[in-house]
């Protein structure tokens, strides 16, 4: 996870930068980038010491951000972008999105969206990379995602735990684009190939980070697929607790097993035993959630599902939702 971040920062790919210890001039450059916007230092003892760097890149905006005091950071409600926000240094660094307040770090990493008010105090010597993403696009591809109008805003959950792997994902992506844009030559820099780049980074962002769309967004309505795929997913939720087998579902789909391995491939990027674990472990995850920790083992209500060997069931669950499936249990019964 570090190594990632920390690319982040090493990477020199920031077409401008600024470097300033003036609060005025700070506030009107960061500004014109981002948002207008209050910027108080807390200490006045301290010298601001600010140094920016900025790359644009179609849409987005890819900035690197470092104060030399302790700072208050308050924009107000960012209004027209998405701001996913990647500490690399920080301590004692507090943020405020809408009703949310936590604390940030190195681990912990933030998504501001544009309808919720924004505010930080960052401490002295913090380092941080931003990625503003323009809000009209962003929630245009997710409308020819869902193929629908939105009726509401989209809204990030705030907080972004990057240990869990499917949220360091968009990190990942960021330090490698970062990297590739420090070449002069960068294949990034083709027209055809930037449109596709900023698509495979909001696709990531919204796919793996939590939002008020997330639910539909995975569901079987996010995309058009071929009616004995339907049929084959729905078969599998009926039959979350059996053993099943790709020859049942190709059959109950009325489809050859090649073809619904191909369909699979072709329309959920897995294979349909791989969906049907994934099913199993949603639909363990929700009893874990609900059920009595006193009265209730996880291994009586894994059995109930068909999987024996709870130790690779442990792992693989601990893989897809970052904690083990006792801890699910734990935490639901608090």
């Amino acid at each position: 996870m570090y190594k990632n971040v920390k690319r982040l920062r090493r990477a020199k790919s920031y077409q401008h930068s600024f470097i300033s210890s003036d609060v005025d001039e700070t506030k009107k450059y960061i500004g014109q980038a981002l948002k207008p916007h209050v910027l108080t230092l807390l200490d006045p003892r301290q010298s601001l010491d600010v140094t920016v760097g900025r790359t644009e890149f179609g849409r987005m905006t890819f900035m690197y951000i470092y104060h030399g005091a302790d700072v208050r950071v308050y924009p107000g409600k960012v209004e027209t972008l998405f701001l996913f926000q990647v500490p690399i240094h920080a301590a004692n660094q507090k943020v405020r999105v809408g009703e949310s307040v936590f604390s940030i770090s190195p681990g912990i990493a933030h998504m501001a969206s544009p309808t919720l008010e924004l505010e930080l105090k960052m401490s002295r010597y913090c380092e941080s990379v931003v990625l503003a993403i323009e809000r009209s696009w962003v929630e245009k591809f997710l409308e020819q995602l869902l193929q629908r109008r939105l009726d509401k805003p989209l809204e990030f959950s705030p907080k972004v735990d990057l240990s869990l792997y499917g949220n360091l994902e968009p990190v990942q992506l960021m330090s490698h684009m970062t990297r590739q844009l420090n070449q002069p030559s960068s294949s990034l820099r083709n027209s055809m190939i930037q449109t596709h780049a900023e698509s495979l980074l909001i696709n990531t962002i919204l796919v793996n980070l939590n939002h008020n769309y997330h639910a539909e967004l995975l569901s079987e309505s996010a995309a058009p697929r071929p009616h004995y795929i339907k049929k084959a997913q729905a078969y599998i939720l009926s039959n979350a607790k059996a053993v099943l087998t790709v020859e049942e579902i190709a059959k109950e789909a009325c489809v050859s097993e090649r073809s619904i391995y191909a369909g699979f491939k072709i329309y959920l990027h897995c294979t349909p035993m791989a969906y049907a674990r994934n099913i199993k472990l949603k639909k363990i995850r929700e009893e874990l959630k609900h059920s009595s920790g006193t009265s209730t083992s996880v291994a009586e209500i894994v059995s109930k599902y068909g999987i024996s060997g709870l130790g690779n069931f442990s792992a693989n669950y601990r893989k897809r939702f970052g904690e083990l499936p006792r801890d699910t249990l734990r935490h639901g019964n608090r």
